[in-house]
């Protein structure tokens, strides 16, 4: 009798669990596999930065700089027009590519190197971009929008003269040995040997309250002797005028301006409201040091030597001679 029964039963079994079977089949075929989805990171608090480089520099020369066509480390007066340089309005000496030397480059502050390598995009360019064999700067350029914020973050761009800009290169900014100048009287230091650049101490709190502002804004960290070396130059070189207008002309560009610069706790008696811009202070009939000054920036040979024997802005006086800006007391 059991037997009979699971001779009836045993067909029907087979047959559903082949329906089921096919069931499950056909709907593994109809479904899309599940796709864990890549967290986009949240743009929305960053900048308004220009959408491409060309247009950065094209802001950065004829709108933030406008009435300050003067460059970053060497205090070089250009045509803001034909981006020429003038040597002998800073007493720049080319190095060896007076080519280069001739015309201004914009300058990242933080180099894209450096900030890049924080970038899965510039580290690891085959698994973001695999569809195209790239370099990592290419991949991040084409498919990392926080990667093209920071690069054409304004507040990380300068006008230089291209030939410092090429020598400079990526290398980190910290303390160069000696007295390494290889540019008449612009004071900038470079040495390749230890890839290392040190600013003219004019605009070392620049280049710090820079570098706070990429780390503070995008999360590129620096590390803790770099902190330490920063706050040690923002301290000594506090913002001046052109760096307070500098920041506003920006911020009103991107949204967004440096905060190391318009919330710094200066030691200074004279608020920022009361500071003019310094393409107002050459035609100033007292000279002060609330303002450190290059040699394009001074009305006359006076005012050059109150800023380095009194205010001892060593930055005008690149050959150590005790004379100040070659170029105007002659």
């Amino acid at each position: 009798m059991l037997k009979q029964v699971m001779g009836f039963w045993l067909p029907v079994l087979l047959l559903l669990s082949a329906c089921n079977q096919g069931e499950a089949v056909s709907k593994q075929a109809t479904e899309k596999p599940t796709q864990t989805a890549t967290p986009q990171e949240n743009t929305a608090n960053l900048p308004k930065s220009p959408a491409s480089f060309e247009s950065a520099k094209k802001i950065l020369y004829n709108d933030i700089y406008k009435g300050h066509n003067i460059t970053f480390y060497c205090g070089c007066d250009y045509d803001p027009r034909s981006k020429i340089v003038d040597w002998q309005s800073c007493g720049y000496k080319p190095r060896k590519n007076p080519e280069r030397a001739s015309r201004i480059e914009a300058e990242h502050v933080m180099p894209a190197h450096q900030f890049g390598n924080f970038r899965q995009c510039w580290r690891e360019p085959e698994k973001v971009c695999p569809e195209k064999k790239m370099t990592g700067r290419q991949c991040c350029e084409a498919k990392d929008p926080v990667f093209e914020t920071a690069h054409n973050d304004l507040h990380n761009l300068f006008p230089a003269v291209g030939e410092v800009n090429g020598d400079r290169s990526n290398y980190n900014w910290g303390m160069v040995e000696g007295n390494k100048r290889e540019y008449g009287a612009c004071p900038i230091e470079v040495d390749e040997s230890i890839r290392r650049a040190e600013p003219p101490d004019a605009v070392k709190g620049d280049v710090a309250r820079v570098m706070f502002y990429m780390e503070d804004t995008y999360g590129f960290k620096l590390s803790d002797q770099d902190r330490k070396l920063f706050s040690v130059w923002s301290k000594q070189d506090a913002p001046d005028a052109w760096e307070i207008e500098r920041n506003q002309r920006i911020a009103e560009k991107q949204g967004k301006d440096n905060r190391f610069i318009s919330e710094y706790k200066t030691t200074v008696s004279q608020s920022k409201t009361e500071l003019k811009p310094v393409i107002d202070n050459k035609t100033a009939t007292e000279f002060s040091c609330t303002t450190k000054k290059t040699c394009s920036q001074m009305a006359n040979c006076a005012e050059a030597k109150f800023q380095l024997n009194t205010c001892g802005n060593t930055s005008i006086d690149g050959d150590g001679d005790g004379k100040p800006c070659a170029s105007i007391c002659k």
